[in-house]
């Protein structure tokens, strides 16, 4: 079902984000479990000075499910007042109200917002998705994209449903495709809304996909990689996009290999680039431990 083209709906939400690689960031705590304002502070500075300019907060990557809501209001407070780029806040949760509470705060501090399908309840009524969905679309003043990532929330967002959802809410511009299926995002990508992959391995492919660029929780440590394969994409030179891709790609290898979750691995290698960085996670994540930060996980 298309609803209208690529430029249009982008056009709602300004250019800036086309081809540039979003940077999904992490929650940093200090060893007595709080926000740690001063890492932050540094991190948002690293992301900056490596070209970064679309982040995207509270989403997987920063622990979402782990913060509570006033914690997410404060990321997002702080991280507007040091962030000079584009900002999309994640407000998806499993209970409507605290989504709505999330919208209505992210109104005066974001550019854009993402909201993931609801979880817990598994494999629930498409219907029942749609009507979660289309509170938030009713509701919102921002452009928003929905966030499919079916390995946890056990809730498909089908092409069809988007496609739904998007002739009858104009205010939705895009989905952020978290799934493994390319059948699925190129299904996105028919209904003529920007697509978004949350797949580091196809920042150099999203052509093929359909997609306008990709989230990336794992370039974090390294920035300047989903930067420059971008990049190299603007200049039309996709040979250079493929070469930076590859060690993109050894990067993930690392991660794979670590054994740790992805915000643990992440906060490890962010202690090789930012001093100090602190590597703590909230239970049930576990953070590296010293013989595992000690192994390097980083890569350059």
């Amino acid at each position: 079902m298309a609803v209208g083209t690529e430029g249009e709906r982008v056009g709602r939400w300004g250019r800036a984000v086309e081809l540039n690689p979003m940077l999904a960031t992490v929650t940093p705590f200090t060893s007595d479990d709080r926000l740690d304002t001063g890492a932050l502070s540094d991190y948002l500075s690293f992301l900056d000075e490596s070209g970064a300019r679309t982040i995207l907060v509270n989403g997987t990557t920063g622990e979402f499910p782990a913060l509570t809501v006033a914690e997410r209001k404060s990321v997002l407070e702080f991280t507007r007042s040091h962030w000079r780029g584009q900002l999309i806040a994640h407000i998806g949760t499993s209970a409507v109200g605290d989504a709505i509470e999330l919208l209505d705060h992210a109104h005066d501090h974001a550019d854009a917002v993402a909201a993931i399908a609801p979880y817990y309840f598994a494999e629930p009524p498409e219907a029942g998705i749609r009507q979660y969905f289309g509170i938030l679309l009713e509701r919102t003043k921002l452009p928003l994209l929905v966030y499919n990532f079916p390995r946890h929330t056990q809730a498909l967002i089908t092409p069809m449903l988007l496609g739904i959802l998007a002739a009858e809410y104009p205010m939705l511009v895009g989905v952020k495709d978290s799934g493994t299926d390319r059948g699925i995002t190129r299904g996105y990508a028919d209904t003529g809304l920007s697509v978004f992959v949350g797949s580091d391995g196809a920042a150099a492919h999203i052509a093929e996909h359909g997609a306008l660029g990709i989230v990336s929780g794992g370039g974090s440590p390294v920035p300047e990689l989903p930067v420059r394969i971008a990049q190299a994409l603007r200049a039309g030179d996709h040979d250079e996009a493929v070469r930076w891709q590859a060690i993109f790609d050894d990067c993930r290898a690392l991660r794979r290999r670590s054994g740790l979750t992805d915000p643990a691995f992440v906060k490890a290698a962010l202690t090789e680039r930012i001093p100090g960085f602190p590597v703590d996670v909230r239970p049930p994540l576990v953070a590296a431990d010293s013989v595992q930060r000690k192994s390097g996980p980083t890569c350059g």
